[in-house]
């Protein structure tokens, strides 16, 4: 089974008109990633049909739908209302992870519901962007309940030697490091290949890495880098979708180019490949 690990989706009125979804949700630095004003936008938009067809042409089975590191818990919550809504229309072809803040209202309630729900992670997580310290007391609450719930977090991760653009906050590896510590057994998925923080220290046995939009960042040899550092168990693929992110060769995003770009660029068995591309994430999510 093929998996993305890490994309994002919006309902029809967000595609339509981002602006007026920012404006009435309060969502400017969301504004800036997806709409720039000093530069060309890399955001590409897909409705379900097309993520769909865009997965069939791929052989894509299955996908994460990541939530979006809001700035205001009422948007997490609304867009957690899209992701209900797009697992039980499409049962079978989406994973659902939550967004949160530590304000949402009775959060340990409302983290319970989710799991009902069948969510089966938190992220995409920025705690820099959405104002809160990783050692807030409420969000420590979510993390306990993510690691009793057998839940993962994927996080956000900026390469502060990569290039500028919109929205760029930095993420101190340093918090990730200690929110490992502390809670061991929590499954920490550090996107974006982790800003390659693996390739030269020694890594905690919990940290996970999505390859979110690394052929944005990264030249495809750092792929078979980053696994002879961490193991291929440690890898998940994913493509940050609808990002475009071979910009100079992609009028549209879509999963095939990452994905055939990776398989040539690895030297690994067939299972290992096989794991990176699904079965890692599987087992993240207690499904295999």
């Amino acid at each position: 089974m093929i998996i993305d690990a890490h994309t994002h989706r919006y309902p029809d009125e967000v595609i339509a008109n981002p602006q007026a979804f920012a404006l009435r949700t309060g969502e400017e630095g969301w504004l800036k990633m997806v709409s720039p004003q000093d530069r060309p936008s890399l955001q590409g938009w897909a409705d379900r049909d097309q993520m769909l067809a865009d997965m069939d042409a791929a052989g894509v089975d299955r996908c994460a739908l990541l939530g979006w590191y809001w700035e205001n818990y009422e948007t997490c919550i609304e867009a957690n209302n899209w992701h209900l809504l797009w697992m039980k229309q499409d049962p079978g072809r989406f994973f659902s992870f939550l967004s949160i803040k530590p304000d949402i209202p009775f959060l340990e309630d409302y983290l319970k519901q989710a799991y009902e729900d069948g969510f089966q992670g938190i992220g995409e997580s920025h705690p820099w962007v959405q104002g809160f310290s990783m050692r807030n007391k409420e969000w420590m609450v979510a993390m306990e309940f993510a690691c009793s719930h057998d839940w993962p977090v994927n996080f956000h991760v900026t390469d502060p030697a990569g290039h500028d653009y919109p929205g760029k906050t930095l993420t101190p590896m340093d918090e990730f490091l200690w929110l490992a510590k502390e809670l061991p057994d929590l499954k920490i998925v550090l996107a974006h290949a982790g800003a390659l923080y693996a390739l030269e220290n020694k890594i905690p046995d919990n940290f996970y890495f999505d390859l979110a939009a690394c052929p944005l960042l990264y030249p495809p040899n750092i792929y078979q880098k980053l696994i002879s550092c961490t193991g291929a168990e440690r890898i998940l693929w994913g493509t940050d979708y609808p990002l475009c992110i071979y910009p100079k060769a992609q009028n549209k995003p879509d999963f095939h180019t990452f994905l055939e770009e990776l398989k040539r660029s690895l030297q690994v068995r067939q299972d290992q490949l096989d794991d990176i591309t699904g079965g890692n994430f599987l087992k993240l999510c207690s499904e295999d």
